[in-house]
């Protein structure tokens, strides 16, 4: 038994219908249903959280807070495994020609989350392990809220104070409100409503270089999962300490938060470039251009494909804004990346700086 404390996020994703949907439906049917969504859930969290146990129609996870020195990436995990479930719910759907009720009511389920940061310790009694402590109770406490009271909403993430401070983020457009529990006190919470956030994403205008129209593409494979991957490509704090005699600096944050629209700087010597994202849909792809002086420079793509080995492969292409025929520019471009800018050296290099960091969390 270890009585260490350890700080870190703590995460529930709780199915929302589950308790009306098991006793309306044909259990066999419901089980088939549930397992599927809950498998769907899982894969996404554990890219980044280690799950702690499956608490029937929950998902507990958690993280030591120095795994995630961006704290951004707790939201970007938040949205994209709610995205996954309502695709994934969809797809259900339609797939089946069953008329059972199980079959018919799968609509009738949503998700939601509550997200919150503290001390925890992990009791180790014969091969059981446990959490405990007072910020594990708050986080089980605050699936009994009053956000779908007061709002009507039927999916959200809700995040604690203590969470954003940790976060380092203020989102815009939440929903406050004061939660009060016997013993734990008054939590205040900043909750935001998913089904119109999937809509956001679902709505946005999808721009993606591919492989026939870029001058230069290449592909990376990093040891480490996607959401870690994607935030040394796209953290400026982390690209400094690949992207050699360049320094970025984080530009504008529409609504708090890298999205469409925001902004980085780049200074490399004198020279100052601005990157804008143009599509931003973390762990999946990004796509950037960057300008100087008001010129348009390139742009630039990043996908990312989840590995069976754990790791991530990246696909980045690029498209130069050279005023050259594309049988001229694009082995004009290869030299340029390859050779001057070094391009792919640089992101080995960050593939590698992110393996050593992932070991180093692994053995710490």
């Amino acid at each position: 038994m270890t009585t260490e404390t350890e700080h870190g996020y703590l995460v529930l994703a709780d199915i929302s219908g589950y308790t009306s949907f098991v006793a309306g439906t044909e259990l066999e049917h419901a089980h088939e249903i549930l397992s599927d969504l809950l498998e769907t859930i899982c894969v996404r969290i554990e890219s980044l959280l280690t799950i702690h146990k499956l608490e029937g129609d929950a998902v507990f996870a958690y993280a030591p807070e120095a795994k995630i020195t961006r704290g951004e990436t707790i939201l970007e995990l938040v949205e994209s495994t709610y995205a996954a479930f309502r695709d994934r719910q969809t797809n259900i759907k339609r797939a089946t020609t069953c008329t059972c009720n199980a079959c018919r009511n799968i609509p009738s389920l949503d998700l939601k989350f509550i997200v919150h940061h503290g001390d925890y310790i992990i009791q180790h009694v014969r091969d059981i392990k446990e959490m405990v402590g007072s910020d594990v109770n708050l986080a089980h406490r605050l699936l009994k809220n009053h956000v779908a009271d007061t709002t009507g909403w039927k999916a959200y993430a809700l995040f604690t104070e203590k969470s954003l401070e940790h976060m380092g983020m203020q989102l815009e457009n939440a929903h406050p409100q004061l939660e009060a529990y016997e013993h734990l006190g008054e939590t205040m919470t900043y909750s935001m409503d998913m089904r119109e956030r999937y809509d956001e994403i679902m709505a946005q205008r999808q721009q993606i270089i591919f492989a026939g129209d870029a001058d230069f593409s290449m592909e990376i494979d990093f040891s480490t999962p996607p959401p870690l991957t994607w935030e040394w490509l796209h953290d400026p704090a982390r690209r400094n300490q690949w992207g050699h005699d360049v320094v970025w600096s984080r530009g504008d944050r529409p609504r708090g938060r890298t999205s469409s629209g925001a902004s980085n700087h780049c200074a490399h010597g004198k020279k100052v470039s601005t990157e804008i994202v143009l599509d931003w849909r973390p762990f999946d792809y990004a796509t950037m251009e960057s300008y100087q002086n008001g010129k348009l420079q390139m742009k630039e793509t990043l996908s990312l494909t989840a590995l069976p080995n754990g790791g991530t492969r990246v696909h980045d292409h690029i498209v130069v804004n050279i005023p050259l025929p594309k049988w001229i520019r694009r082995p004009v471009v290869k030299i340029l990346m390859t050779r001057f800018f070094k391009y792919d050296y640089f992101l080995r290099e960050a593939a590698r700086l992110a393996g050593e960091e992932m070991k180093k969390l692994e053995n710490s």
